[in-house]
This record gives C-alpha cells, structure tokens and sequence, in this order.
C-alpha cells in the first residue's frame, strides 16, 4: 500500500523553464499529486552525468533504489541531470504493471520527447542523445486503487468542570491521523486510537465512515477495560455524546478491512551516459 493510499498520501512542483512546457502538458492529462514548487537548480554540467530527483522533492514517491543512480518511482515524478555533449543514455529498469497498463517512461531533451517506452520485464535501452542540455527521465502514469473501510470523527470537543483539553495518540499501524485545527480523526486499521481526557467529563463529536465489502466500520469505545459503547457507522454524520471518566479512552474499528486493487510502479535500476568521443 503506499502512503495510504496513494493515496492518503498527493504532489505538484513545477520545474525550470526547460521542463515548463513538458509539465504543462501532462498535468493537462494526468492529476499530479501536490504543492507546485521549483526545484534548486541543478549543479553544473559534470561527467559523469548525475541524476537528481527534480520532482518530488521533498517527497517519498520518488525513493533512492540500491546503488549509485537507481530510483524508484511510487508516483508521479521525473529525474534530471545536464548532459555537456551528445552520447548515449543507457537505462536499466522494470515495472509493475496495473490498471491494464505498464509504466511508462519519458526522456527529454530541453523539453523535446528523444524516447517514450513501457517498462515490464527487467529490460535495458539506449536512448542516443543528439546534443548537450538538459535531460529528463519522466513518469507520469503513476495508477494506484484500493478499496477500505474507514472512520471519520469530526469537531471532536470535550468539556468537563475542571478542563476542556485532551491528548490524542493515533500510531501509525492504525493508518490514519489527527488534525488538531480541524478537530478531526481519521483512520482505517484495526489498531486502536487513544484519547486522554484531562478530567471526568463529556466527549461529543460526529462520526462517519466508508463502506467496503459491503459493510461500514463498527467502532468500540473502551475505558478500563471495558467497553462503554459500540456504535455501527453510515456514510451519513452521526452525532454522538460520550460521558468519561479520567481514564484513556480506546476507540478501535472492530471489523478493519482493506484491499489494494492495483499499484503501478517504475524501478530505474541504473542510468548512465556515454558521451560521444
């Protein structure tokens, strides 16, 4: 699963003015996944040619793989580099096919296309680069889907005659998150959620949740020990009052459910450049 959901997880960064145009072009046609940004500028033109991530940044979809020029693409995202002369560019990769189609690779030159082709079975390609400039390598048929069950708390309050505070822990194997401005929770696995009243007093919030497989989350709500109540979700808000005493309060989601349906991915296991004598 990826950062959930590939979620959960989503990313824009726009790049230099020799990548403008080739970014223009593809976010007409396929949704990037977060904050437009530029990136640094590239070091100077060197041999041999590196590789930097240019888009994401600041991200995980695009991870280093094992060894010195090797990447991962978990979503959409390109790889840059300045080449000083014309040569050759020598690119070892696979791909994990979904959604009925492969992963796709781009290479530029200044924004002109010099190769396109789809990654499966481990293959290597040699792409002739007629000229120096700057290189892209581009992936931007990222695909992922999955179906799940979800629980949505919103407005979460608690009052109570000596404190209104509260302390909530979600772990990350409970697959979700907190907002504290917004007051809202949200997760999906069968690990429990913690809230920690200051006090004795009163919890209200509205609470939700996606169906899957037929059926909605069904929520228990425990204090020491024992469970206070249980509460069968809907796609509509339901409003709901909650009377505590000072101990944790653990909410977990009894009948957890999630199915990756398919996630398309591209592995660059090796760039290199041959420049022309």
């Amino acid at each position: 699963m990826k950062t959930l959901l590939k979620p959960l997880t989503l990313l824009a960064l726009l790049s230099p003015v020799g990548i403008s145009a080739l970014v223009a072009w593809q976010a007409a046609r396929l949704p990037l996944k977060a904050t437009v940004l530029s990136p640094a500028p590239l070091p100077p033109c060197t041999l041999p040619l590196q590789f930097r991530v240019a888009f994401p940044q600041n991200e995980p979809p695009v991870l280093p793989f094992s060894g010195s020029q090797g990447y991962t693409f978990m979503s959409n995202g390109w790889l840059s580099g300045e080449a000083c002369r014309k040569g050759t560019l020598v690119i070892s990769g696979q791909g994990q096919a979904a959604g009925g189609a492969a992963p796709a690779l781009q290479v530029t030159l200044d924004s002109k296309v010099i190769w396109a082709g789809e990654f499966t079975e481990p293959t290597t390609v040699r792409v002739p680069v007629p000229a120096a400039g700057r290189l892209t390598l581009g992936y931007f048929n990222d695909f992922y889907r999955s179906e799940y069950r979800n629980a949505s708390l919103e407005n979460v309050q608690f009052r109570s005659d000596s404190c209104q505070t509260f302390g909530l822990d979600v772990f990350p194997a409970a697959g979700g998150s907190w907002n504290a401005q917004a007051r809202s929770l949200v997760w999906l696995f069968g690990a429990p959620v913690t809230l920690r009243p200051c006090g004795a007093g009163l919890l209200t919030f509205r609470v939700s949740g996606r169906e899957a497989a037929r059926a909605f989350a069904t929520l228990t709500f425990r204090q020491g020990g024992q469970e206070i109540r249980q509460l069968q979700l809907t796609g509509r808000p339901q409003q709901v009052s909650l009377r505590l005493n000072a101990q944790p309060l653990e909410i977990r989601i009894a009948n957890p459910y999630f199915r990756e349906l398919g996630d398309r991915n591209l592995t660059i296991r090796n760039v290199g450049f041959i420049p022309t004598p």
